[in-house]
């Protein structure tokens, strides 16, 4: 898939927009096939909506135009879905520019603007939410005013999904800042009451620490990460977070950071590179395949997990690949791959026995 123009100069953008645009549709599909049987209701919630730096008058390259174009899918394909989509955006500016283009919107999405913080108004998106099924999307310019405590009373109910745009790189550069300031807003957005961030922390670290509060604090059981690159240099720009209560979430999020990271991305950039120098080999060498390297390195820890695994341990097979996902950027077939793998080498003994595929209730034996 070709990068729109719109999004020349700003492709971590595309890449961030794939992803909610692959998930999102995803999962409203999902959920929406529930209304074979009963009426459903879908809600997008867009928690710092814009819009921002559109270049396009039908706002397509913005959070705004992909949620709602996820909800017209599912509503396309399943009788009795019910779709609502809740906007917050405190910017005067970007609140009018919203409010006009949902005004030119067709009426097969009820649709609600809220004037305001994200913060001030938790309460207003869960009235606005009610009873339906929900995805939150938390998409901020820094970290400020996306305290941990804002997020709980969203996310902790159960058929919600929340999407957390983690600014690594400015989260990275001030996170030991000793000003006071500086350490309050780091602890709000941890969800610490007192400490502070554990020193030391690498880029794994500070993600798994941050899946950790995210876990604890808003009750999500289920939660990973995956890194947006900057466009051009061999760094992260940022960090997408999923957390949600059915491991379903886990094999999606995934699934697609495999295809957007993985197959998508190195063409964006590749291209990104020529733009800004002519020739992108010539200025910066090769692509650096950033989702690859992270790939193969967790499948080599992951293989080695496992093979350490003492014998005599007893697991399922869904327990197993969702421990996995969480921290690894691997995906279920993966896992499937490593396990099937030892059991030909009887480190591993499946029950029922298979040869290609495995059962979320196999029953593994370490031998």
């Amino acid at each position: 898939m070709a990068m729109p123009l719109e999004y020349e100069g700003r492709e971590q953008s595309y890449l961030k927009h794939r992803v909610l645009e692959q998930y999102l549709t995803a999962w409203a599909q999902k959920l929406g096939s529930n209304a074979r049987f009963k009426e459903v209701k879908l809600v997008y919630v867009d928690c710092f909506a814009g819009p921002w730096k559109s270049a396009s008058q039908d706002l397509r390259d913005t959070s705004v135009f992909i949620g709602l174009n996820a909800l017209s899918t599912a509503v396309a394909t399943w009788e009795g879905v019910k779709p609502k989509a809740v906007f917050v955006e405190r910017d005067a500016d970007a609140f009018s520019r919203l409010q006009d283009y949902l005004n030119t919107r067709p009426p097969d999405i009820e649709t609600v603007a809220i004037h305001g913080e994200f913060g001030a108004n938790v309460e207003r998106i869960n009235q606005e939410i009610g009873g339906g099924a929900a995805f939150l999307f938390i998409d901020p310019t820094g970290w400020n005013g996306v305290a941990m405590r804002y997020i709980a009373p969203l996310a902790r109910i159960k058929q919600r999904d929340v999407m957390i745009n983690v600014m690594f790189n400015h989260v990275n550069r001030f996170k030991d800042d000793p000003r006071d300031f500086l350490r309050t807003q780091m602890r709000e957005f941890f969800g610490l009451e007192a400490s502070d961030i554990p020193d030391g922390l690498d880029e794994d670290g500070l993600l798994a620490f941050y899946r950790h509060q995210l876990r604890e604090t808003c009750g999500l059981p289920y939660v990973a990460n995956l890194a947006i690159p900057h466009p051009t240099q061999n760094r992260t720009w940022f960090h997408l977070v999923v957390g949600g209560h059915h491991h379903e979430v886990l094999k999606l999020f995934r699934n697609v950071e495999r295809k957007v990271c993985g197959d998508e991305a190195d063409v964006v950039r590749a291209g990104a590179r020529t733009r800004a120098g002519g020739q992108s080999e010539m200025l910066f060498g090769q692509p650096d395949r950033a989702f690859e390297g992270r790939h193969e390195r967790d499948l080599g820890r992951v293989r080695e997990l496992l093979e350490r695994r003492e014998s005599g341990r007893r697991q399922t097979f869904l327990s197993l690949w969702t421990e996995v996902l969480s921290g690894h950027h691997v995906t279920r077939t993966d896992v499937v791959e490593i396990v099937i793998e030892l059991a030909t080498r009887n480190r591993v003994a499946i029950l029922p026995a298979v040869k290609r595929s495995i059962g979320d209730d196999a029953q593994l034996t370490w031998q």
